[in-house]
């Protein structure tokens, strides 16, 4: 019997996940808000506008969990996601027979599952595919209550006033900007000569 990758098993988890109604896409590779790709295990996307990530490993102890949490957080400060989902397999869904008895091993499993967003990281719980499934519907009231719908409009907010601000004291802005708007300098030109003349 051959050893079941970690990739295999995301994806079977995605179609899982895809199942309960959730919008799955396997290994999509991301762009981060940092710059660069990243290639976060699974990509659930759409859960009312939301987009969540799951890093998925086998559980290997104590380093693997630190790898793991490592890297979800990494998601999120990356600007990958606003929500990612570390989760553990139980090592003894490495040797399951074909992609059909994988599924089914993954619907009676439970696994070790921690949460974490832009403003707090969760604690490990035990859950089954149906318990990840509510912590993703769940996740869009996680987020609003952690106001980070706010935070980032105000982030947002902050910049475009400081690019503003930038924009405005330099003084190529305005011929910068005429250019980039595509107004002729003609009707600059001929606005100032129908300026009434000092007598």
């Amino acid at each position: 019997m051959a050893e079941v990758r970690e990739e295999v098993l995301n994806v079977a988890l995605a179609d899982l996940l895809a199942r309960r109604g959730l919008m799955t896409i396997p290994e999509q590779i991301v762009k981060s808000t940092s710059g660069g790709r990243r290639l976060p295990d699974i990509t659930v996307g759409d859960i009312s506008g939301i987009r969540i990530t799951i890093e998925g490993r086998f559980d290997g102890g104590k380093t693997v969990r630190a790898g793991l949490s490592k890297d979800a957080k990494a998601r999120v400060e990356e600007g990958v996601s606003p929500l990612c989902l570390a989760v553990l397999y139980p090592s003894s869904l490495r040797a399951t027979g074909g992609y059909a008895a994988l599924r089914r091993s993954l619907e009676k499993a439970s696994f070790s599952v921690r949460a974490f967003s832009e403003t707090q990281d969760g604690e490990w719980m035990d859950a089954g595919v149906d318990g990840i499934a509510e912590i993703l519907r769940a996740s869009y009231e996680l987020l609003v209550s952690e106001d980070v719908v706010w935070t980032a409009v105000e982030d947002l907010r902050t910049s475009i006033d400081f690019a503003s601000g930038l924009i405005c004291s330099s003084p190529a802005a305005p011929v910068r900007l005429r250019r980039l708007l595509g107004i002729p300098e003609e009707r600059r030109a001929a606005a100032e000569s129908d300026e009434p003349e000092d007598e």
